[in-house]
């Protein structure tokens, strides 16, 4: 009974290490931090390939979203309409072609009061991509804090955008923040969260 009761408990702390170790890898990536002390993702360290400058293939909608914002994608595309680089800050200047990550194609534009849409299409082959913390049907819906600035940050030469004031769940306030991703292999890798915007 005593040889049992030593394995059972041999194997509740093995368990707990092994959560305590997956806990620690986790919060080494993604946890929330603050702004003092800590040095943010930059977007030299998240060099991307040439920028594309042959021709911007058709959208490929393939979503109903997609569809419904046909209209707002194809003149994003053809037209530079919504597609400029930076910062929200610093105002739209609309310009045709590739403004993120080599060859892709940031399309952003507002829903309404605080509402911010966001279309990444592939200059190459057309596919549409949903921005970061979208969600099932509503994939091109951009979680910024109503009660911010819609600020999102992004070089044509890099594969890093900067989320400030966005909100992964609008009901825990603790989600809002600043958030780090990383373009890779067609998906936003979570790459840091702060708790606070990082200050420039």
């Amino acid at each position: 009974m005593k040889a049992r009761n030593l394995r059972e408990a041999e194997m509740r702390s093995a368990v707990t290490m092994l959560l305590f170790a997956a806990m620690a890898a986790a919060n080494a990536c993604c946890a929330p931090t603050s702004a003092a002390g800590l040095d943010f993702p930059r977007f030299q360290e998240y060099p991307a390939g040439p920028l594309f400058k042959g021709p911007i293939a058709q959208p490929i909608l393939s979503t109903r979203e997609q569809r419904n914002y046909g209209t707002k994608i194809r003149e994003g595309l053809s037209k530079g309409v919504g597609v400029w680089n930076g910062s929200w800050r610093s105002g739209p200047r609309d310009t045709r072609g590739p403004n993120f990550a080599g060859h892709y194609v940031v399309i952003r534009w507002g829903c309404g009061s605080n509402c911010l849409m966001m279309a990444v299409v592939d200059a190459v082959t057309g596919v549409v991509y949903s921005p970061p913390l979208s969600g099932v049907g509503t994939e091109l819906f951009v979680p910024i804090d109503p009660r911010s600035e819609q600020e999102i940050d992004f070089q044509p030469d890099s594969s890093l955008i900067v989320l400030r004031n966005a909100c992964a769940d609008f009901k825990s306030r603790s989600s809002c923040g600043t958030y780090y991703f990383n373009w890779h292999d067609n998906r936003f890798d979570l790459v840091r969260f702060a708790t606070v915007p990082n200050p420039r």
